[in-house]
């Protein structure tokens, strides 16, 4: 019965978490206790997650009752809460919501595991149909291969030189951005991005994630100029445009999936991530 009910328990869970971390930051006194710019970032991100809670607890609702759409909306946003709390949980000095940084990172990477590895993606390929899955393949390994290009520009001449790069995390540790794109983010884009082209019945479904992901991760980046716009500062309009061309990307390309998408076959989610043991009950 619990196992049933988990994607929305989680949801509720984690929204409980966002709203208590995210409320902190945006009402407590320096929370954050960083330069000014990163803090207004990180103020215009703790909003744009407060935001994106009630539609994580709504999508979990919709997994639970079955809905395929709601399970793969409900995956794009535990990637987005992942994403951003790793990130808080290694890029921010420890505060008095650190531990609820932990907390989300970790529900929100047990939930995404759990419900990517349960799905069932040939039968889920065949409810999305015919798409033009090559193109979002390539867009998927250009944007990949793109931003690892330009972190890669600001790493690699560091490491020649022996000066730290451009932009460093707190107390000169690595930037965690950087580490997470490089080590997770950007390979799984280019690696789905391949299996789309390639024709991988695993291709569809996973890109719906980080297409979902990539979406709300720009509503993010745009949250952010706009925070530092009305502070009186440039915001780096470069990056935003390039978020705003991903933004109508991803929301036409998910918008149009969404309806061409029928309901999957039955199985398409299994009930549990581990089946009972075949050889159970017998005599050892």
């Amino acid at each position: 019965m619990i196992r049933r009910w988990w994607p929305e328990l989680v949801s509720w869970v984690l929204a409980a978490v966002l709203t208590a971390s995210t409320l902190h930051g945006l009402l407590a006194e320096h929370a954050y206790r960083l330069a000014r710019t990163v803090e207004l970032e990180s103020l215009a991100q703790d909003a744009l997650t407060l935001a994106v809670v009630p539609v994580l607890v709504f999508a979990g609702r919709r997994s639970r009752l079955g809905s395929a759409r709601g399970h793969l909306l409900w995956l794009g946003l535990l990637s987005y809460v992942a994403y951003t709390y790793v990130i808080y949980a290694f890029g921010v000095p420890s505060n008095s919501v650190f531990l609820l940084y932990v907390c989300a990172m970790s529900l929100a990477i047990a939930a995404l595991v759990d419900g990517i590895a349960r799905m069932n993606v040939r039968l889920l390929a065949t409810a999305l149909g015919p798409a033009r899955h090559r193109a979002v393949g390539g867009l998927l390994v250009v944007v990949g291969c793109a931003f690892a290009a330009l972190w890669l520009s600001d790493l690699l001449p560091a490491a020649i030189s022996g000066a730290p790069p451009g932009t460093v995390g707190v107390g000169g540790l690595p930037y965690p951005v950087y580490v997470v794109d490089l080590a997770l983010v950007l390979p799984a884009m280019a690696v789905v991005g391949l299996a789309l082209l390639r024709g991988h019945v695993a291709g569809p479904a996973l890109a719906a994630v980080l297409l979902v992901k990539l979406l709300v991760m720009g509503l993010a980046i745009w949250s952010m100029a706009v925070a530092i716009l009305v502070d009186g500062g440039t915001p780096n309009w470069a990056v935003a445009g390039v978020f705003a061309v991903l933004i109508a990307v991803c929301a036409t390309v998910l918008a149009r999936g969404a309806h061409r998408m029928r309901t999957p076959a039955p199985g398409w989610l299994r009930e549990a991530l581990w089946t009972e043991n075949p050889l159970s009950g017998k005599d050892m």
